[in-house]
């Protein structure tokens, strides 16, 4: 039976006051909680059945007024993986995964149907862009879950929007179509440890929003982080810019990461592809 204040405590990189003992919680809960993205696959293939289970429950998943604004495509072709591993770098590896995906916000197909059925399409703005990129999370996760339930390992990679010209000229992704992540699936090699995630002091909020003691919980929290799995200097952001951290800790991290711009010209690219973000 597995020990759910363990559960809490890999998560957290601290102990509760709670009493979990006299808890049993679902396998799927279990799931959850104990995740841990996978980068490293075995040979053995996703039966059909399986990934076509697994893409049943991505569908599941909550779709704003039922309106399905994403889709999902699944890329086999052995030569169309080598060519996006070669364009993705240090993230090669993903697309050596049995099945890779990439999970789309497609406000096309709508526009179309609207168009279809006789009416003009007044809705292409920035909450449908909301919508389409939320429904295409809401999916994605959805199928995390039921891979991770299924004892599969998944690695999202958000990457391929580092390389979303090329991605949209080798995948053909017409006009309202743009890729979120990427998404590797496979059977796990490795046994990945857990990441330690903020304490819920940070990121829960009771009725009213509440910075108090910030700087003071983001320090507790990178003190704990640190004791067990320190940033290397390997994985320390913008080095070539800010040099070797002393010690290589999360906010660090997280401050050098968002002190250069990244994909700057993202809306750009969204306005001259479909999306008008108005």
């Amino acid at each position: 039976m597995v020990k759910v204040s363990k559960l809490y405590e890999d998560r957290y990189g601290q102990s509760s006051k709670l009493d979990f003992s006299k808890m049993i919680i679902p396998d799927l809960l279990e799931s959850i909680i104990s995740r841990a993205s996978i980068r490293k696959f075995s040979d053995k293939p996703i039966s059909k059945e399986l990934l076509t289970l697994l893409l049943t429950a991505a569908q599941s998943a909550p779709s704003k007024s039922n309106l399905q604004q994403y889709s999902i495509l699944i890329m086999q072709d052995k030569m169309l993986k080598l060519k996006v591993g070669e364009l993705i770098g240090e993230t090669k590896w993903a697309l050596s995964s049995p099945v890779f995906l990439l999970f789309l916000a497609d406000i096309r197909r709508n526009m179309k149907v609207t168009k279809e059925k006789g009416y003009e399409y007044k809705n292409n703005n920035v909450d449908t862009f909301m919508n389409a990129v939320i429904d295409a999370s809401l999916s994605m996760q959805s199928l995390i879950c039921a891979a991770e339930a299924s004892g599969l390992g998944v690695c999202p990679i958000s990457m391929i929007r580092n390389i979303i010209d090329e991605i949209k000229i080798l995948c053909k992704l017409p006009k309202g179509v743009f890729p979120i992540a990427g998404l590797a699936i496979g059977w796990p090699a490795e046994k990945a440890p857990v990441s330690i995630r903020m304490p819920q002091s940070i990121t829960i909020h009771n009725d009213y929003y509440n910075e108090e003691h910030l700087n003071v919980k983001i320090n507790d929290y990178d003190e704990r982080v640190y004791k067990i799995a320190p940033i290397t200097d390997k994985k320390q952001r913008h080095v070539n810019i800010y040099g070797v951290s002393e010690k290589g800790t999360w906010s660090e991290n997280v401050a050098r990461q968002l002190s250069v711009p990244e994909r700057n010209d993202f809306r750009k690219w969204l306005k001259s592809h479909g999306f008008k973000l108005e």
